[in-house]
């Protein structure tokens, strides 16, 4: 009785440690409220996400938000499982930071006016960039800029 059990108890636990994974949560536009200026989330090529170890999500309506909740503290660095934005080019739909290049281009205009937009391949980056007189940046030019140019 205890032999056949054991199979069954391996799987009873790797299905709780897969449902204990943070699981990223879709933005509902027009409802969500932004997690940093409180703002309504309307705009789809611009909502981005922070999702903590314990599975919270904090939506926010522009990558400056998410990026001054973060600069801010609000949740500690240990505590977040991960960033996601949305890929301009692919509106509605996050992707992991770590797929993201950054563009501020003054003449792409953002919904809280720095003008920041993410998206996934350098190429594009580079060309959105050259379009719209901007530049690409990493993450960590993006809290620097948001720093300087938003919070001082």
């Amino acid at each position: 009785m205890i032999k056949s059990m054991a199979p069954i108890s391996v799987f009873l636990i790797a299905i709780l440690l897969v449902s204990c994974e943070p699981t990223i949560q879709a933005i509902n536009y027009g409802q969500d409220g932004c997690s940093y200026c409180r703002m309504t989330i309307v705009e789809e090529h611009y909502g981005s996400e922070l999702l903590t170890t314990k599975g919270k999500a904090h939506k926010f309506d522009s990558i400056e938000c998410l990026a001054a909740f973060v600069i801010k503290g609000e949740v500690a660095t240990e505590k977040i499982h991960d960033l996601y934005f949305t890929d301009f080019e692919d509106a509605g739909n996050l992707y992991p930071l770590q797929d993201m290049i950054f563009v501020q281009a003054k003449k792409l205009k953002s919904p809280m006016g720095l003008n920041l937009s993410a998206f996934r391949t350098q190429k594009t980056a580079d060309d959105v960039a050259l379009l719209y007189f901007g530049e690409t940046m990493n993450w960590e030019q993006v809290q620097i800029y948001v720093e300087t140019a938003w919070l001082k």
